[in-house]
């Protein structure tokens, strides 16, 4: 406790020890730095990414009592997909349904 106590008040401690606790201390803020990098680096990525699939993507909306196509995978296998239907909107429960 008293090296952290040292290094926090600035105080000269032996340098060999100093410096191993000084480099745990900057090698945490340097940690702390690239996850802070990386997550405003996810952010811009989503974005883009976001911004391509919106170029093709279209609005839907479903009223009460339309019929619609569902696309679920087959019984046999989870990778096939097949449309079954036609089944009938009952009620809208947000925006995204």
């Amino acid at each position: 406790m008293s090296i952290l106590r040292e290094l926090w008040t600035k105080q000269t401690a032996d340098s060999e020890v100093k410096t191993t606790y000084q480099y745990v201390v900057d090698l945490q803020d340097r940690l702390e730095q690239t996850c802070d990098l990386s997550r405003q680096e996810l952010a811009k990525a989503q974005s883009k990414q976001k911004k391509y699939y919106d170029v093709k993507s279209k609005d839907r909306v479903f009223q009460p009592g339309d019929k619609v196509l569902i696309l679920l995978p087959t019984d046999e296998n989870k990778l096939l997909m097949h449309w079954k239907g036609p089944f009938e909107i009952l009620e809208r429960k947000n925006g995204h349904d």
